[in-house]
């Protein structure tokens, strides 16, 4: 909470929060999957999170993505014009004794930001959002996707009895002893491990989810090998989690041919988010290897 006195009031973020965030984020038509729910309640006690709607503009504090020692707000969401919303974070920020500082700010709003005289913007180098044509998932197609064309092919002739089948609460515990096999070891990587523990979150609370998420499983011989979850927002489908045995080759790329195929048979969207790299190389060079179209820069902006 603020200090007495504040017009702020924020409270922290949990899951009852998000029917009442989920409006806002719907209606920001964002490519990054900071403005999502699976991305927000992924990371909600890594980075923090607490929000407070302020003249039907939410607006939502956490720390910053390169430091989690500095006090940042991710874009504000709403009705209040963004000269307004920097205006009344200022004066909170300084009866908090805290320089005012945004974080994972993308491109396509920096041009405001800049216009608001931002003593410091820099680049967020480990954040990158990844994003890719959903068409171009379906088939692998061209010389590019050749080796994820061949990859599929290879797991669809040596596994004949592959299946998938959607994620539901009959065969969720299922799925968490998949989770539990694949993940069995601690990773030394502070950021891995938090994300299994979220994804675990996730799971337990997966009844909750079920009129945002999607999911499916891929199975060889009714066994599960691999999992993804996601959320469609807008003209993207965010893939928050995903998960893969790889003893079996070719599992990875058939799961997100699959998956898509089984997102677009629900609804429309143009693009695939499968959201940063977080400065992990093995996981940017397998984000790379998609060939993404846009890799969505963002940057963090200081007011001082």
């Amino acid at each position: 909470m603020c200090k007495k006195g504040s017009i702020l009031k924020f409270h922290r973020l949990t899951l009852n929060s998000l029917p009442l965030i989920r409006p806002y984020l719907q209606n920001s038509n964002a490519l990054s999957c900071d403005y999502t729910v699976g991305g927000i309640y992924m990371w909600i006690d890594y980075f923090k999170y607490h929000y407070c709607i302020y003249h039907d503009t939410l607006i939502i504090k956490g720390v910053a993505e390169d430091d989690i020692n500095r006090t940042a707000f991710s874009l504000p969401l709403g009705k209040m014009p963004l000269a307004e919303a920097v205006e009344v974070l200022r004066r909170y920020c300084d009866g908090e004794g805290i320089a005012l500082e945004f974080s994972a700010i993308t491109e396509a709003d920096m041009e405001r930001f800049r216009e608001l005289n931002p003593r410091e913007v820099y680049e967020l180098k480990n954040w990158c959002d990844y994003l890719y044509d959903a068409e171009k998932f379906l088939t692998y197609a061209g010389n590019k996707m050749k080796k994820k064309r061949n990859h599929v092919n290879q797991f669809k002739n040596t596994y004949k009895d592959w299946s998938i089948s959607a994620i539901d609460e009959g065969n969720i515990d299922e799925v968490k002893r998949f989770m539990q096999d694949v993940c069995n070891e601690k990773s030394d990587k502070i950021l891995a491990e938090y994300e299994r523990t979220q994804t675990r979150r996730v799971l337990d609370d997966y009844k909750v989810y079920r009129d945002i998420f999607d999911g499916i499983a891929l199975r060889v011989a009714g066994n599960i090998v691999a999992i993804a979850i996601g959320e469609v927002q807008g003209n993207v489908l965010f893939i928050h989690i995903e998960k893969t045995n790889h003893e079996y080759d070719g599992a990875t790329e058939t799961l997100n041919q699959t998956f898509i195929e089984y997102m677009r048979s629900k609804c429309a969207f143009g693009y695939v988010n499968l959201e940063e790299d977080v400065g992990d190389e093995g996981l940017k060079s397998s984000k790379l290897s998609y060939h993404p179209e846009i890799v969505l820069r963002k940057y963090n902006v200081i007011f001082g």
